[in-house]
This record gives C-alpha cells, structure tokens and sequence, in this order.
C-alpha cells in the first residue's frame, strides 16, 4: 500500500499551524518554568496572529492558557493529523520533548491532546517555513526559538540527554 504525501496546502491552517509549531524545538514547558512554553499555548498565538487577529484571540482570560473552544479546535486539528499519520497523540503522563517523544524524559508530562508525537518532520519543516512567511508569526516563534535555546543550555548543563 504507497503512503499519502502531504503538502503543507493540504492542511487546514490550523494543522499546518500544529505542525509547524512542533517543529520549532519547544522546551518542556515545566523545564522551561512557564506555560508559554506549552504547545498548545505557542499554536493558540501563532493560529491566532495566522489568522489576521490578535495574538491572544485563542487564549483564556489570563492570557496563559488556552480558551475552551480552541481547546476543542486544536483536539480536532490533532485528531485529523494523527487520522493522516503524520502525529500521533501521546498518553497522558507520558514525558515530552521537543517535537516528539523521548523514553526516560521525566521532566514534562503531557496531555495527550495538547503535545502529540511528530511523525513526519519534513512536513513539518516545511509547515514551519510557510509560518515563517509572515512576519508576526515569525517575530513570535523566533522569541521562543531563542528564548528555547536558554532552556536546553541549562538542561544539557543539568545532565539532559548523557
């Protein structure tokens, strides 16, 4: 049986938008010591600012978290990638990493719905790189990028992955 090939235009903008937000390399947001680290935070800003409105039209009233009905959007988003196999939800209290699922990384435990294993990382590079087209979205994920890169410094410091 040939597997399906997809392109970033057959994705609908918000699961382009998972796809690229996985990509960028998050931190576990425990690690990173603040929930904007979180997946579904960093693709509730970027869906937003993709869409043409303000950064935290998908985010609750303390602007940390996500609103219920993105909640809702973003589990069908992940729904309809892991039906095209190109993510797959994690169980809940498995540990994150970036991008992806690493055995024995007990620093961030997920929700299944929020932070789903990335199968297909070319899709998502090219996913990230469509984000990147659009000049707030790519200030917003290079502040993380960089602010990222902080994080795994120290964790690499504290012993992570040897």
């Amino acid at each position: 049986m040939l597997e399906r090939m997809y392109n970033p235009e057959d994705l609908s903008p918000l699961e382009l938008c998972v796809m690229g937000v996985l990509c960028v390399g998050l931190p576990p947001s425990r690690a990173a010591g603040s929930d904007t680290f979180r997946v579904d935070h960093v693709a509730a800003v970027v869906h937003g600012l993709q869409s043409g409105e303000q950064a935290t039209a998908f985010l609750g009233p303390d602007g940390v978290h996500i609103s219920p009905a993105f909640g809702q959007q973003l589990k069908a988003a992940i729904s309809m990638l892991a039906e095209k196999e190109l993510v797959t939800p994690q169980e809940g209290g498995a540990p994150a990493a970036a991008g992806g699922f690493e055995a024995g990384l007990a620093i961030d435990m997920v929700n299944p719905d929020d932070h789903p294993a990335l199968l297909d990382r070319y899709l998502a590079q090219l996913c990230m790189e469509e984000l990147f087209k659009q000049p707030a979205v790519y200030s917003f994920l290079m502040e993380r990028y960089s602010a990222s890169g902080e994080v795994w410094r120290r964790l690499r410091e504290d012993g992570y992955q040897r």
